[in-house]
């Protein structure tokens, strides 16, 4: 063991000496503060440290223990940066394979139902059961694809027939939202069912909160010649309904109501309550963005609504809402209202013609 006396004027210097000549594996022996001069007084306050190390331990002078700890340090961020090499190849072995590439009927396709207005992930959904897994190479074929698609359409979109007039009056009241022309409607279903099927058609209205679509509805009923009744109560639809009981069709306007408005929809279902058997037809414009679609359709199911009627095909060139309304409803389409002109621009809703479209032309 070496063993070493250390002088000093404070500790810290003498500390410093220590661990100068024996490094951190210094073993301090002794230590006391001592004054030179007459009986300790006089002179000026030093340090004594007595240090000792054991050569056996001791890892050398202090240049060699600072490479050596440089040295650790290296090896532990080497072997950080492994491990972060090592957790990267995991994570990239854990990604999925890259999809594979989609035939290119089947991209033409998906292109055009985006463009309608549908969501991705239904498009998606749609092209997955119309086009067999083991179909690919035929799916190449835009014409192939289409054809495809255009049956699974026709498939999945519900269509309703034609009233059926053996038991009368047959009691149709029109709902839905402000301003999806349910009053223009009306008056085409009731050219149509007067003037060219031969039916006997009355006309009652319960929208008292616009003049005007009651004037509007009187004009076209008077050209028809077919009588129109105003009722302002749910009793008076009540008696209104009964003195238009020998008509074959009886066609009921109400009043724009908004889904968001809980009171309106309470009066709205308290005039469809007096009615024997009505079959209820909500009305929905196909310029509704989806979300909205959703809602009304949820808000209005309060009325016990059996069919739809989607109106101004006139006014979009994206027909997704044929597709996703019936979805949403659970319900078929019955009619379908393209234009402004009376009695021409409603048809019976088609599959087929729905089916063409969405898709467009066959490319």
């Amino acid at each position: 063991m070496r063993i070493k006396r250390y002088v000093a004027n404070t500790m810290q210097q003498a500390i410093a000496r220590v661990k100068a000549d024996f490094g951190d594996d210094a073993v301090i022996l002794h230590t006391r503060r001592f004054r030179r001069g007459f009986l300790g007084l006089l002179g000026k306050s030093r340090v004594e440290v007595i240090a000792a190390v054991d050569p056996a331990r001791s890892n050398g002078n202090p240049r060699q223990r600072e490479l050596e700890r440089a040295r650790e340090a290296t090896l532990e961020a080497i072997k950080a940066l492994q491990e972060e090499v090592r957790s990267l190849k995991r994570m990239l072995g854990e990604q999925p394979a890259a999809a594979p590439r989609m035939p290119h009927g089947m991209s033409m396709a998906l292109l055009r139902l985006k463009e309608q207005d549908l969501p991705e992930e239904e498009c998606q959904a749609l092209l997955e059961r119309a086009v067999p897994p083991d179909s690919l190479e035929q799916a190449e074929d835009p014409q192939w694809v289409w054809e495809r698609v255009a049956a699974q359409l026709v498939a999945e979109i519900p269509t309703a027939p034609p009233w059926d007039f053996s038991k009368t009056p047959v009691i149709v009241p029109l709902v839905g939202p402000t301003g999806v022309g349910k009053t223009t409607t009306i008056a085409k279903l009731a050219a149509n069912f007067s003037m060219l099927a031969k039916r006997s058609v009355g006309l009652v209205t319960v929208d008292t909160y616009r003049i005007a679509a009651v004037e509007q509805l009187r004009a076209y009923a008077n050209i028809m010649g077919v009588d129109l009744l105003v009722a302002y109560t749910p009793d008076e639809l009540r008696r209104a309904v009964a003195t238009l009981e020998d008509r074959d069709l009886i066609l009921i306007d109400t009043a724009g109501r908004s889904q968001h408005h809980a009171m309106h929809m309470a009066e709205l279902r308290a005039f469809l309550e007096v009615l024997p058997s009505p079959q209820v037809h909500l009305v929905i414009s196909a310029t509704t963005r989806r979300q909205d679609m959703a809602e009304i359709v949820e808000r209005f199911r309060g009325t016990a609504f059996q069919r739809l009627i989607i109106t101004k095909l006139d006014e979009t060139r994206a027909y997704g809402s044929l597709y996703s309304a019936p979805r949403l409803a659970g319900k078929p389409l019955a009619y379908l209202t393209t234009g402004q002109s009376v009695p021409d621009d409603i048809e019976v809703a088609d599959a087929q013609q729905v089916a063409r479209l969405i898709l467009g032309d066959a490319p």
